[in-house]
């Protein structure tokens, strides 16, 4: 999980360099890689994160890795 203040910045980090090139392979080797994003006021529990990953894709994550 990342939290960013400034959501043009965790674009920036997303889309470009070493993170994006990572991703591109993670998604060739990997089959449960997921993302969520939201606005809130404060940083969420890896419970919360959990629940909406579960509520976007509709599948439970295992509930003693973070």
């Amino acid at each position: 999980m990342s939290v960013w203040e400034k959501k043009d910045r965790m674009l920036e980090y997303r889309n470009h360099g070493n993170h994006a090139k990572a991703m591109r392979i993670a998604r060739r080797i990997g089959d449960e890689l997921d993302a969520v994003h939201w606005d809130a006021e404060t940083i969420p529990s890896w419970e919360e994160a959990k629940i909406r990953l579960h509520q976007k894709y509709g599948r439970k994550l295992d509930q003693h890795k973070r």
